[in-house]
């Protein structure tokens, strides 16, 4: 599908609605917070159609090992390569950090100069502009924040993310932040945004949502609950981190 002309795309920018000074103060008190209705309607309907007809997804998984990106199970050889990368990531999943799912890095094909036309990476370009950066900095009390990276994700049935807190050494990573852009979902097919407490037990669950933006501070733990088989649809979001 051919993206439309550059004239006829709606711009990128927050709802009318969207006040940084409230979700500051819902941030303050419990270092995360769900933001429903952020984008205007016309650009958050154009990234999902970006997302569901022209992103070229890739399918990703991590565990003990590092990240990997599946070959396509086009022959026999790189079907074994694939089912391998699979079972490692499955028994990862039992007792540490892992995950599959399809991603699209969006930072690291814009800096190379590819796929620069879809829509997506006007969202890219706002997410790196002067009133989201202000944005980011009121709502998370951050004034260190400098910029956001950010990668696009489809979960879909068996998909998973197990816990971490998102700190990483030499990232400066001040925030996370997940644009959820799934417009029909129920929270028995899983891939829920999680928030386990000291005891183990889920204080708190985010379910995917359409046009609705999560920050959390980081570090905070935090998981994507496996998608159910029986989904009906897959998870769609662009998430990355608020960074200094």
């Amino acid at each position: 599908m051919n993206a439309p002309p550059a004239a006829a795309l709606p711009r990128v920018g927050f709802a009318p609605q969207v006040r940084a000074d409230l979700v500051a103060g819902v941030f303050r008190a419990s270092g995360r917070v769900h933001i429903g209705g952020v984008l205007a309607d016309e650009a958050a309907l154009r990234l999902y159609q970006c997302l569901t007809r022209e992103v070229p997804w890739q399918e990703v998984t991590g565990d003990a090992r590092g990240h990997h990106e599946l070959p396509a199970s086009g022959d026999p050889e790189s079907a074994q390569a694939r089912d391998a990368l699979l079972s490692s990531a499955e028994r990862e999943a039992g007792y540490g950090f892992a995950y599959r799912y399809r991603n699209f890095p969006m930072l690291d094909h814009y800096e190379a100069g590819r796929h620069r036309e879809l829509y997506v990476m006007r969202l890219l370009e706002f997410l790196n502009s002067g009133p989201f950066i202000d944005f980011a900095r009121l709502a998370t009390g951050c004034s260190r924040i400098s910029f956001a990276d950010a990668q696009a994700t489809l979960y879909g049935p068996g998909d998973f993310l197990t816990c971490h807190d998102d700190a990483v050494a030499g990232k400066q990573r001040h925030a996370a932040y997940v644009l959820s852009l799934t417009p029909e979902w129920r929270a028995d097919w899983g891939g829920l945004l999680a928030f386990p407490d000291q005891g183990g037990h889920l204080h708190e669950a985010f379910c995917p949502s359409f046009n609705a933006l999560n920050l959390l501070r980081v570090p905070t733990p935090h998981l994507v609950t496996q998608v159910s088989s029986f989904a009906r649809a897959g998870r769609y979001s662009i998430t990355g981190w608020l960074r200094g």
